[in-house]
């Protein structure tokens, strides 16, 4: 029900098992020794976790980088003058 359909459950919870294994996201629910997957599934029973809180986080996630890249480039840039 939280996500929509069992296909897009499962798409939901790759991409936030993902974040945690890969990208370092800490979880949204005690671990209590489960894997991943299985935390992932947790978090979106509890609504804590949609396909649209994790559009949001990404987006935000790459403004802040190319915010940090612009800010790098600028300081090289202002160094060679």
């Amino acid at each position: 029900e939280k996500v929509g359909n069992r296909f897009d459950l499962v798409l939901v919870a790759a991409r936030r098992a993902r974040q945690m294994q890969v990208g370092g996201k800490d979880p949204l629910v005690p671990e209590e020794n489960d894997k991943p997957t299985v935390i992932a599934l947790r978090e979106i029973e509890e609504g804590l976790v949609t396909n649209q809180i994790l559009d949001v986080r990404d987006r935000q996630e790459q403004q802040e980088q190319e915010a940090a890249e612009l800010q790098a480039v600028t300081a090289i840039a202002e160094g060679r003058r």
